[in-house]
């Protein structure tokens, strides 16, 4: 098995959250934690979603087994705020694959959460997005967000058909 960290490189709807400090939302969660030198804030409207691209460095028909969200969060405004987050991708021959972690909680200090979602068998197709919800109507920030996917590399070996026991024979005994 192999692994992969992936930052984002883009957003994309729903795109609700405003960038607070740095120079673009991308910028202000990707790695290092700097905290608050870059972040995005939810504001305090509920249910606001920040979704983001990403492009791992997965080939078409590799298995992922698992995928882990990383995020560093804290709340903005006078009380601690709930919050979700997920992925979304295609997996090869169509359909969509995603998950949703369980309520979390932002906190008046910068805190390093995840959300596993192993025991997977997907082929990885494209299209990975991951999205952040705050799910109650307090604001709070994120300064980093990132994802590391273990996956099986696919194919790769021999493009002749398997040989029957008695061709192995053949070669055995000519």
């Amino acid at each position: 098995m192999s692994t992969t960290t992936t930052q984002v490189n883009g957003t994309t709807t729903p795109n609700d959250w405003t960038l607070s400090a740095g120079a673009s939302k991308q910028v202000a969660v990707n790695q290092p934690d700097d905290d608050d030198t870059t972040y995005i804030d939810s504001g305090s409207s509920s249910n606001t979603v920040q979704t983001f691209t990403l492009s791992p460095s997965l080939s078409t028909g590799d298995t992922i087994t698992e995928i882990v969200i990383h995020a560093r969060v804290k709340r903005t405004g006078g009380s601690n705020a709930n919050h979700v987050f997920g992925y979304s991708f295609t997996p090869q021959g169509g359909g969509t694959q995603t998950s949703e972690s369980g309520n979390n909680t932002a906190t008046n200090t910068w805190a390093d959460e995840s959300y596993t979602h192993s025991g997977l068998s997907v082929l990885w197709g494209s299209g990975l997005t991951i999205y952040i919800k705050n799910t109650q109507a307090r604001p709070m920030a994120l300064t980093t967000f990132y994802v590391v996917i273990t996956y099986t590399p696919g194919g790769g070996g021999s493009t002749q058909p398997p040989r029957t026991m008695h061709q192995m024979q053949m070669r055995i005994n000519p």
